[in-house]
C-alpha cells in the first residue's frame, strides 16, 4: 500500500480510508505537492528507527551537547481505520543526541497497555478522545479510554515520562527509549493528567495537574519536590466542566484557566459521542481563573475574557500582582467543526483554521481579584516556550512556531520580546512545516534578562518539495538568521508536540 505522501491531495482521502490508489506522475506529484497535501505526511503511520547518525547540513555547535526529546501520536492507521483527527494516536518517541558536532536519531513506540494489545490484535480496539471505538460497549461511560502516552515527555528528576490526558504516564529508559513501564503522578486514582507540567526553577519541583469529569469537575495538582517526595493537594469542585489542556505555576499558586469549552457529560458516557465531539465553544461565557494556592489555602475564582488556550508560555509574580503568558485564541475553529484543519489535514486538506492564536498575557491583581488582558504580539503563533532556566520566575523572551493567518500548521519560528511585542522571525517556506522550538540553554546558562536567549532553538520540521523531515538548531539570540545546521532524516515523520532538552 502507498503513503500518503505519494498520493495528491484529491487521493489523499483513499488513504485516510486504507483504501489502494494508483501511483501518480512525475507532474501529478509535483502539482502535490503546490497543494496543501504534502502536509498528510504529518498524519502518515511512524516507523521505530535507529540509534542512527544523520546527515548535518552546516555546521552544530560544539558546545551543544545533549539530547532532544520529542513526543507526539504516531499511529494513526491499523485494519484500514484511521483516526479522525491529527491529535489522536498512539505515542512514537524520539531522541536526538548530539556529540561532537554529531547528531544521532532514535524513535520507539511507547509500550502502553494499549498499544501493546493493539498490536497484538492488528487493529484498534479502545476509544481515544477523538474517536470512537468500534464496539459500542467500549465507549459507554468512558470506561474504555487507555492512554496513548503521546502528546508530551519529560525527564522528570532523572525519569523520562512520556505524558497523554489520560492517566498514567510512562516511564522510559533515556537512552534506548524503552518503555519501563507505569509511573505515579501523584494524584488521586480517578483523576486523569493534564499533558503538561510546570518546572519551578528556583526549587526544582515539577508541577502535575488533573481532573475528572462527572456530575461535576473536579481538578487537583501534585508536586514532585527534587528530593523525591510528592505533595497532593486537595481536590476541589470546579463551578463548570470546561476543557483545559495546560495551565499555568507560580511561586505560590497553580492556576486553571477554565475556559467557555464547555463539556456535555451525557452524550459522552452514553457512548455517542467522542470526548472532542462532547465539546462546545461559548465564547461570550468567558474564562474563569482558578487559582489555587500550592499551601493548600482555598481556591480563588477571578473573571477574564473569554479565549482559548492550550499552551501556556510562563507566569511569574511580582509582588501582589501575576503575570501570565499564554498564546489564545477567539476559537477554536482549527480543532472544533466539522471542516476544522486537524480533522481535514487527515485527507490531504487544509480545512478551517480562521482563528490564529495570538500571545496575550494576564495581569492578575491579587489585592484587587482582577484579571487584565494584554496583548503582546498580534501574528499567528503556538508552542510558546521559554528558557527553562526561567520556569516561574520573570522572563522576557518567548519563543513560538509562527504562521500565516490561514493556517494552524506553521512554517516559521519567532523571538518575541514580551516587554516591547518586538518579534524576530525566521520563514522556512511556504512548503516547510515547522513544530515547536526547544530551548537548549547554552553551558553555565542560569537564565535571567541576560542570558535567556544564550542558547539553541531546536525544531522538528517536514520539507514539503523532499517529503523529507528534518531538524534545525537556531541560534536563540540571532533567530532571524536561520539554522546555523540542519539534521536531515530519510523521509517523513509524524506530528510532533512537544519536546524536552536535557544536557549532557
Amino acid at each position: 500500500m502507498m503513503t500518503r505522501r505519494e498520493m495528491t491531495a484529491g487521493l489523499s482521502a483513499f488513504a485516510a480510508l486504507g483504501l489502494a490508489a494508483p501511483l501518480l506522475s512525475a507532474k501529478a506529484k509535483a502539482d502535490a505537492l503546490k497543494s496543501a497535501g504534502w502536509l498528510a505526511a504529518l498524519a502518515e503511520n511512524g516507523k521505530e528507527q535507529g540509534p542512527k547518525a544523520l546527515h548535518v547540513e552546516g555546521a552544530l555547535p560544539q558546545a551543544l551537547k545533549g539530547t532532544l526529546y520529542r513526543n507526539g501520536p504516531g499511529l494513526f492507521s491499523r485494519d484500514g481505520i484511521t483516526k479522525r483527527n491529527i491529535l489522536d494516536g498512539d505515542g512514537i518517541l524520539q531522541s536526538l543526541r548530539f556529540e561532537e558536532g554529531r547528531a544521532t536519531y532514535t524513535s520507539r513506540f511507547v509500550r502502553t497497555e494499549k498499544w501493546i494489545a493493539e498490536e497484538y490484535a492488528g487493529r484498534f480496539l479502545y476509544p481515544t478522545w477523538t474517536t470512537k471505538a468500534q464496539s459500542y460497549w467500549k465507549n459507554v461511560g468512558g470506561r474504555g479510554f487507555k492512554t496513548q502516552a503521546g502528546v508530551t515527555v519529560y525527564d522528570v528528576n532523572g525519569k523520562l515520562l512520556a505524558m497523554d490526558e489520560v492517566s498514567p504516564p510512562y516511564a522510559l529508559d533515556p537512552v534506548t527509549l524503552k518503555t519501563e513501564g507505569m509511573s505515579a503522578h501523584g494524584m488521586d486514582a480517578d483523576i486523569s493528567m493534564k499533558a503538561h507540567t510546570k518546572f519551578d526553577a528556583k526549587t526544582g519541583d515539577w508541577i502535575f495537574a488533573g481532573g475528572h469529569f462527572g456530575r461535576e469537575m473536579e481538578l487537583q495538582a501534585a508536586i514532585h519536590h527534587k528530593d523525591g517526595r510528592i505533595t497532593k493537594l486537595p481536590r476541589f469542585v470546579a463551578p463548570r466542566q470546561s476543557y483545559l489542556h495546560d495551565f499555568f505555576a507560580t511561586e505560590n499558586y497553580i492556576i486553571f484557566s477554565l475556559q467557555p469549552a464547555f463539556f456535555s457529560v451525557l452524550p459522552f458516557l452514553s457512548g455517542f459521542s467522542s470526548f472532542a465531539d462532547s465539546l462546545e465553544w461559548n465564547r461570550g461565557e468567558g474564562n474563569l481563573l482558578a487559582l489555587v494556592p500550592k499551601d493548600g489555602g482555598p481556591v480563588r475564582y477571578i473573571d477574564a475574557p473569554g479565549r482559548w488556550m492550550w499552551h501556556a508560555a510562563n507566569a511569574y509574580e511580582e509582588g501582589n500582582t501575576i503575570i501570565a503568558d499564554f498564546v489564545g485564541y477567539d476559537a477554536p475553529d482549527h480543532f472544533l467543526g466539522e471542516n476544522a484543519a486537524f480533522k481535514a489535514i487527515m485527507k490531504g486538506e487544509m480545512g478551517e483554521a480562521g482563528e490564529s492564536g495570538r500571545l496575550y498575557r494576564y495581569v492578575i491583581d491579587l489585592d484587587k481579584s482582577t484579571a487584565r488582558e494584554e496583548l503582546i504580539a498580534d501574528a499567528p503563533f503556538e508552542f510558546p516556550v521559554i528558557n527553562p532556566a526561567d520556569g516561574a520566575r520573570a522572563h522576557r523572551t518567548v519563543f513560538c512556531s509562527q504562521g500565516r493567518s490561514d493556517r494552524i500548521f506553521h512554517s516559521a519560528l519567532a523571538a518575541i520580546d514580551t516587554t516591547t511585542g518586538k518579534t524576530r522571525a525566521f520563514d522556512f517556506g511556504k512548503t516547510k512545516w515547522i513544530s515547536e522550538p526547544i530551548f537548549a540553554p547554552a553551558p553555565g546558562n542560569s537564565g535571567g534578562a541576560r542570558a535567556e536567549e544564550q542558547g539553541w532553538l531546536i525544531a522538528q520540521g517536514l520539507d514539503g518539495e523532499t517529503g523529507q523531515s528534518f531538524f534545525a538548531v537556531l541560534d536563540a539570540a540571532h533567530i532571524e538568521d536561520g539554522p546555523v545546521a540542519t539534521a536531515h532524516l530519510e523521509g517523513p515523520l509524524p506530528f510532533s508536540f512537544h519536546g524536552t532538552w536535557q544536557a549532557a
